[in-house]
Parts: C-alpha cells; sequence; structure tokens
C-alpha cells in the first residue's frame, strides 16, 4: 500500500475534521460553562460585561490546551468507529491492510499535535494573564495603593511582616524581618525597623532607626546590633511586587517557569504545587500522542457499536485523565510524591493500557 493513498486520505479527511471540532468545540463549552459559574461572581465585583466576556475568550487559550487530547482522542475514537459501523474496517482488512497500517496516519497527525500544543502553553500564558486582570482576579487590577498587617515571604525566603505598605512614594512602616525556615539556628539575624523607603535607583529598600537580633543557641542571650540605617542586598522587592499576587504557573511561559523554580530553589524555598505544574507543561503535550495510541484499540472492540459507545470512550476517558492528574498533582504538590511521578503517572498508566490493548487487537 502506497503512501498517502485513498485510505489514508480517506482517513486523514475524517480525523482532522472531528479533531478540529473537537478542538475548537469542546474548549468553547468548558470557557461557557466556567462563564455561567463566574458571571454573578464576576458582576458582583463590578466587573464589566465587556471585560467579563473579554476575559473569556483570553481565558480560551487555556482550556484549548488543557483538551487538545481530548480532542486527539475523540478525533481516534470517532474516526475508527464510524469505520466499524459501516464495515469499512472489514473490507479494509478483508483487503490485506493491517490495523497498524490504518492507524499510522492519525498516529502520525497525534505527534504533531504534541508540538502544536508546547506552542499553544505560551499563548495561553500570556492570555491567561490578561484575563485575571480583567476579571479582576488580582490585588494588583483593583489598583491597591497600599496594604495593611500582612506576611509577605520573598523568593529569596525571606518573610516581612509589615503593618503598613504604600505604592506611592514607596514606604513601609514597622518591618519585622525573619530568616528561610531552613537556616534558623545557624548565624542568621531577625530584623526590626521603624521604617523602611525604596530606593527606584538602587533597586533595594533602606531601613531606617531599628535593630538586629541573634538568639544564641541555649536562648540565654541574645546579641543586638542597633542601625540609623540599614540596606539588605536581598531585599529588592518591589512596593509593587509586594502587593501584587504571584503568577501561577499556568500564567508563566516556560522559559519563566524554568528560571522562576530555580530562583525558589537558591533560596531553599519548598517548590511544592510548582514543581508538578512545571512538569505538566512537559507530560500534557505527550499525552496527545498517549491517547492516541490508547483509543484506536478501545474503540474497534466492538466494530458495530453505534456512535454512543464511541463518545462515551471518549468522554469516560477524558474524565478518568483528567479527574486523575488534579488528584496526583495535589499529592505531589504536598510532596507525598514525587513531582515527575506525580505529573507522568497518568501518563505511564494510560501507556501501559495502550500496550496491552495494543497487544490484543486483531491486526
Amino acid at each position: 500500500m502506497k503512501l498517502l493513498g485513498t485510505l489514508d486520505r480517506y482517513v486523514l479527511r475524517q480525523w482532522l475534521g472531528t479533531f478540529v471540532l473537537s478542538a475548537i468545540g469542546v474548549p468553547v463549552v468548558a470557557t461557557l460553562i466556567h462563564l455561567a459559574d463566574m458571571f454573578g461572581v464576576l458582576t458582583k465585583k463590578g466587573v464589566s460585561v465587556h471585560d467579563i466576556l473579554l476575559g473569556e475568550l483570553f481565558y480560551l487559550p487555556y482550556q484549548i490546551t488543557l483538551l487538545l487530547p481530548a480532542a486527539v482522542l475523540f478525533a481516534t475514537v470517532f474516526t475508527l468507529n464510524a469505520l466499524g459501523r459501516h464495515s469499512e474496517l472489514t473490507a479494509v482488512k478483508a483487503g490485506g491492510i493491517s490495523f497498524w497500517r490504518l492507524i499510522l496516519p492519525m498516529i502520525v497527525l497525534a505527534t504533531l499535535v504534541v508540538p502544536l500544543n508546547f506552542a499553544m502553553q505560551e499563548v495561553a500564558a500570556t492570555s491567561s494573564s490578561k484575563q485575571k486582570d480583567l476579571h479582576r482576579l488580582r490585588q494588583s487590577s483593583v489598583a491597591a495603593l497600599g496594604r495593611w498587617d500582612f506576611a509577605y515571604t520573598a523568593p529569596s525566603g525571606w518573610t516581612y511582616a509589615v503593618d503598613e505598605l504604600q505604592r506611592q512614594p514607596g514606604t513601609m512602616r514597622r518591618i519585622l524581618i525573619t530568616p528561610p525556615i531552613d537556616t534558623i539556628g545557624s548565624a542568621q539575624w531577625t530584623i526590626s525597623a521603624d521604617s523602611a523607603v525604596w530606593s527606584a535607583s538602587r533597586q533595594r529598600w533602606l531601613l531606617h532607626s531599628g535593630a538586629m537580633y541573634r538568639v544564641a543557641d541555649s536562648g540565654a542571650s541574645v546579641e543586638t546590633i542597633r542601625f540609623r540605617t540599614l540596606q539588605l542586598s536581598h531585599m529588592v522587592e518591589t512596593p509593587t511586587a509586594m502587593l501584587d499576587e504571584p503568577r501561577t504557573g499556568e500564567e508563566l511561559r516556560l522559559g519563566e517557569f524554568r528560571a522562576y523554580l530555580e530562583q525558589l530553589e537558591r533560596s531553599g524555598t519548598k517548590l511544592g504545587m510548582l514543581a508538578v505544574d512545571y512538569r505538566l507543561k512537559f507530560a500534557l503535550p505527550v499525552a496527545c500522542l498517549i491517547v492516541a495510541l490508547f483509543g484506536a484499540p478501545l474503540a474497534v472492540t466492538n466494530p458495530r457499536a453505534g456512535a454512543a459507545l464511541g463518545l462515551a470512550i471518549a468522554l469516560g476517558t477524558t474524565l478518568v485523565y483528567l479527574t486523575g492528574t488534579q488528584i496526583m498533582k495535589a499529592i505531589g504538590g504536598k510532596g507525598y510524591l514525587d513531582p515527575t511521578v506525580a505529573a507522568w503517572g497518568m501518563n505511564g498508566v494510560f501507556l501501559v493500557l495502550a500496550v496491552i490493548l495494543l497487544a490484543r487487537v486483531r491486526s
């Protein structure tokens, strides 16, 4: 059988049609459900209808990225299900064409979706950030000018307990600075100051009228050094950064995410859920290929089954995969499971099932 023959073109046409419809339609439905859930909440916050709808439009790329594996699965299952329902699958096998040769064009297309998903993640990172701004899901989006009685943990691991912070002119009052948890007990100092002023030229905070304290291991004595002004090399967070909420994994592009994690690791901060989110940026695109390998033999277990069975297989598999991924992510984020295992766990499960089903399929 020659490459891109009549059968290949027929299969590709059927697969691509279903894939495009699913890749757009399923995320649109998911976005509409999200809109219905959030509309009342956002209107109560004073967000205009224009911003709500525009924000949901920016939310769509993230949904497309998340559901691209489902689109691949839908395309694979429905294409093979239709071939079996109309006895075309039987005719293909009678013509001496193996099951492996039949699904080869679909596997090639599923492989090409992997880099497409990587590219969509980069787009979704930017659009998700805009969506959160439009929906006022951050403090900065409501133009917060100050913050009172709060604690802020810097990427360096140091924690600042602050009574008052003003964005303009960049001042803090009554600050207590404690070292990272992992360094407590070593030669580290706890620092208090009456006030601090942000220096735009130095990109540092300048502390005023305070003291540095170090308690001996026995707790019997306290070493104290008082100061009029003090500049700390690690205290580089701008007033805006301390007012704004940090971006989530879905808002970070791959390069930004990697640099952010490296900064946290250097400071001794536990990565938690972020470590799993970073690995999911690789695991989710690869799932596009794995679910195609899983869905192909599953779709031909009952060749004459109706479209309802194909829909049930696709929806059921998607639900199990997404739910399982969220469960593994939660376990990995708590530190009970290695982040790599948590991110790739469901891919591994479906790959094993795919190998078993492919070995049992009648070629």
